[in-house]
């Protein structure tokens, strides 16, 4: 291992050592959803295990609008500012106070969207309790570790809120009548992960109170990427609320628990992508050029790997699983999702790594934007006859619509960096 490490430059060394915590993270976030999905299913039965996906859905398109693209602008700003060794703190506390702001303004908007639609008003503190979820994820400071590149620490604290969640979940939840604990507790592990996390970021910065001068460049490529999150999680949340609209909480379960496992099975290329993304923001335009032309076919070979597992074992893993017969009997949906892995981490290295890196800002805002109205139009197109059908066929034509755009506008930057 010291030999093989002697091979690599210190910025190699860096990014393999983010790039091992970030999967040791990710792990947590494949095995983890095989306890706590099976779990849960089997203790609060499919309706109620319904209600808390598409109060999960709702959440994480919340946790987009409260981000505003930071997570990738800011990212990339700390890392430039590492490099050079300045001080965090102006763009650190820039980027904190306008998350707080967006944080209220968030909750007020979805207050206001429970309380209009009676399928969500019914079960209202189901959704403003999960809202605890949004809190700690917007304290937590992700962007800002991995702009630092110290991926380590974060894993670790991650890993304890995780494991508290999932121990939570084990000791408490007994039956149908417990479902109302489980956003509670799901909350107090991003809340827990996020007041320890934003304490120790505070090592790093010099506290500042609320200034936005000279902010408008910074917030307007901010705002680039914010509507392509929201696209993103609106497309992700949109099938499931949309399901949920037309179809009631059983059917929401059946698509949540496939869901998760591909959820699951799309995070597999995060953690490298992450730990790739600062060193990758530094590099030439050719350098970046030759770093893409070594990753697609590495990520194709992978994402086919992936398409050909959940192919051939996707029934048997359901079966071992689940508990209601009625997720089985749909479980050949799950082996069609499994090109939403292959499609996913092609359309993931455009949109995460290469157009961040090169600030083709606008270009990853069209192709979240591309799929976000193809999906809506879609699925309120069939979703209403077909039901639990209608929202697979939705979610694997969009992605194959996104992963389109993206190689549309990849090569058509790379043409124009061959002309300069």
């Amino acid at each position: 291992m010291s030999k093989l490490s002697k091979n690599f430059s210190g910025e190699e060394k860096t990014v393999a050592k983010n790039y091992g915590a970030l999967t040791i993270l990710q792990a947590l976030n494949y095995l983890l959803p095989f306890l706590i999905i099976p779990f849960l299913e089997r203790q609060l039965g499919l309706e109620k295990f319904g209600l808390i996906m598409l109060a999960q859905y709702l959440m994480a398109f919340c946790i987009a609008a409260a981000d505003f693209g930071f997570s990738t602008t800011a990212t990339r700003e700390i890392s430039l500012i590492r490099e050079k060794k300045g001080d965090y703190s102006t763009v650190y506390f820039k980027v904190f106070w306008a998350r707080i702001i967006l944080l209220f303004l968030v909750f007020l908007l979805l207050c206001l969207f429970v309380f209009s639609i009676e399928r969500f008003r019914i079960e209202w503190p189901i959704y403003l309790l999960s809202y605890g979820i949004v809190i700690g994820q917007t304290i937590l400071g992700d962007w800002f570790f991995q702009g630092i590149e110290r991926m380590q620490l974060l894993t670790i604290i991650n890993a304890f809120a995780k494991i508290l969640f999932t121990i939570l979940l084990f000791v408490f939840i007994s039956s149908p009548s417990d479902y109302m604990y489980v956003p509670i507790f799901n909350s107090i592990g991003f809340l827990v992960a996020g007041i320890i996390m934003f304490t120790l970021s505070l090592k790093y910065v010099t506290w500042q109170w609320p200034n936005f001068k000279d902010s408008k460049e910074f917030y307007r490529e901010s705002f680039q990427i914010f509507i392509s999150d929201v696209s993103s999680q609106l497309t992700f949340a949109a099938n499931g609320l949309v399901l949920g609209l037309f179809a009631g909480d059983s059917v929401v379960g059946i698509f949540g628990a496939f869901d998760r496992l591909m959820i699951a099975a799309k995070k597999m290329y995060l953690p490298f992508y992450q730990a790739m993304y600062p060193y990758m923001s530094r590099k030439s335009k050719s350098e970046k050029i030759k770093m893409m032309n070594k990753l697609i076919p590495a990520v194709a070979s992978v994402g086919f790997i992936g398409l050909l597992g959940i192919v051939f074992l996707g029934k048997w893993v359901v079966d071992l699983l689940f508990k209601d017969p009625e997720i089985y009997l749909n479980a050949n949906l799950l082996q069609w999702m499994g090109l939403i892995a292959l499609f996913t981490g092609l359309n993931l290295l455009f949109t995460n790594l290469y157009a961040p890196s090169r600030k083709l800002f606008k270009q990853r805002m069209n192709v979240m934007i591309a799929g976000t109205v193809f999906n809506l139009i879609l699925a309120f197109s069939i979703v209403p006859s077909l039901g639990l059908e209608g929202t697979v066929i939705t979610a694997i034509t969009t992605e194959l619509l996104m992963l389109l755009v993206s190689v549309f506008y990849y090569y058509k930057d790379l043409n124009q960096l061959q002309k300069i």
